[in-house]
């Protein structure tokens, strides 16, 4: 652990079990990682789920932005950094990831949208005044050269398929709600079979609209336009946009 200027940063070993059919790490691997490591930064800062359950808040995830530029495969040391950004709105802050390979080499970067919520109301809670005391300092840096991360919209097309999946257990994360990583399950259910089976898509972007809950039923649609494969996520009853994610 290193923690310098703003900047934590961590080394992990990658497991063979993070990798998928081109043995590789998944992007669901990747995010994975980069979560582990923004969790660990708030642990350092003493302002992880921990302390904040004290508080009846926690941290949730608004959007992931993700660009792969070189994979990574099982058992190579890896090594992440985070930090977070400056940010005038007082209802979500931004945090940016670097992921390194042994060689040193560039191999992936990230932006997140994180905002508080409160447990008992159910509602997005305001973030301290002194957030950026709490983590010792901001950066200005961000990966994307983006101030926000890109809105996302529900396709004017029509989807090219769908399909249903009924929330399990194993879904549900300490929120008591569908983990945010796992929401690219259900996208990547939906994809063509040659697209799965094909390299792997390099850039994801999601958007967080609405939890989703065990025992809940979802619907998933796919829209393909331009080697773009947007997945919708919706309720059963296609009243709530739980989430839209891209993949190319």
């Amino acid at each position: 652990m290193k923690f310098e200027d703003g900047i934590f940063e961590e080394s992990y070993y990658t497991s063979f079990s993070q990798t998928g059919i081109h043995d590789v790490l998944t992007n669901r691997s990747v995010l994975s990682f980069m979560e582990t490591v923004a969790g660990f930064h708030s642990f350092y800062c003493h302002y992880s789920f921990r302390e904040l359950a004290l508080e009846n808040k926690t941290w949730i995830i608004l959007n992931w932005k993700l660009q792969v530029l070189k994979r990574v495969t099982g058992g190579e040391k890896i090594t992440v950094k985070t930090w977070g950004r400056p940010q005038t709105k007082k209802v979500y802050v931004l945090r940016d990831f670097k992921m390194y390979n042994e060689k040193g080499e560039l191999c992936a970067i990230a932006s997140s949208k994180w905002c508080l919520m409160d447990m008992i109301s159910g509602k997005i809670a305001k973030l301290p005044n002194n957030l950026e005391e709490i983590y010792h300092k901001f950066r200005d840096e961000a990966v994307f050269n983006m101030e926000d991360l890109p809105k996302l919209d529900v396709p004017e097309t029509n989807y090219s398929f769908s399909d249903k999946y009924k929330i399990r257990r194993f879904d549900i994360d300490i929120n008591k709600h569908v983990h945010n990583l796992n929401y690219l399950n259900f996208a990547y259910e939906v994809l063509p079979e040659e697209i799965f089976l094909g390299p792997e898509l390099n850039n994801v972007e999601i958007a967080f609209k609405k939890e989703i809950k065990y025992g809940e039923t979802i619907k998933s649609f796919l829209y393909v336009q331009d080697n773009v494969y947007t997945i919708v996520i919706k309720s059963e009853d296609e009243s709530v946009v739980h989430s839209i994610i891209k993949l190319y």
